[in-house]
């Protein structure tokens, strides 16, 4: 298996496991890692969602190898992109917080997967790119949506036609990862997952939601949103 996945204290800890190929999402590790998020989505036993790389690298973006060795690759190009289009909604359509964390580099829908979190953790040495790693110099479907919601569109107008490298200290600036110790990696995943789970659990979820869906929403209907959160946060703390 390409994606694993492992819950324990209502965390589900799903790794990319393709660490000689960089963890690039071929068609099958996309579709896989989709049911796995899915699964975890799914699980009422599971809270929050830990999405980590193994190896050196957390994922260099989409293995396009086998359209280039096919005698259609539109074909595969295609599916490859609905693959991503599928995983990418799925995140965005998550009522538990993402958490993400980085080691080494990503590149394209690696880089789409931090984006999709919610909050996401990287090791000093990280580094992020636009163009996935060995492929054609465009950019992996899914990114140029989530890349200036995130950033800014100048911002990563700059960031993808300069075909910039950042390293951990300008993604942090740019509110894209956090930096933590190589070796405290696990641990204050964990940390950040406790930290968003448990009583704070339910406002949590809402705030992604509100915010998350803040771009689709009228400003008068997400205010009325805003409203009915309050009074339901007031009433459960009043009830306990």
């Amino acid at each position: 298996m390409a994606v694993t996945l492992e819950a324990a204290d209502r965390i589900a800890t799903i790794t990319l496991d393709r660490p000689d190929a960089g963890n690039a999402l071929d068609l099958e590790t996309t579709r896989e890692l989709r049911d796995q998020v899915r699964h975890a989505l799914e699980d009422p036993f599971v809270d929050i969602l830990v999405l980590k790389g193994a190896g050196n690298d957390f994922c260099v973006g989409s293995d396009t190898s086998a359209a280039e060795e096919s005698n259609d690759p539109t074909t595969h190009v295609f599916e490859l992109a609905a693959a991503l289009d599928d995983l990418f909604g799925t995140l965005d359509q998550s009522s538990k917080p993402i958490v993400v964390g980085v080691r080494g580099l990503a590149a394209g829908s690696g880089l789409g997967l931090v984006l999709a979190g919610d909050l996401a953790l990287c090791s000093p040495g990280a580094t992020f790119e636009v163009a996935p790693r060995g492929g054609p110099g465009a950019p992996d479907a899914g990114l140029a949506w989530l890349l200036p919601r995130a950033i800014g569109q100048q911002r990563a107008l700059s960031f993808a036609l300069g075909r910039q490298t950042l390293d951990a200290e300008r993604a942090q600036d740019w509110g894209i990862a956090t930096i933590v110790a190589d070796d405290e990696m696990d641990e204050r995943l964990r940390e950040l997952a406790e930290a968003l789970g448990g009583e704070h659990l339910w406002a949590s979820g809402e705030m992604r939601r509100l915010l998350r869906t803040s771009w689709d929403t009228s400003r008068q209907d997400l205010s009325q949103s805003e409203a009915v959160v309050l009074v339901r946060a007031l009433l459960n703390r009043a009830s306990r």
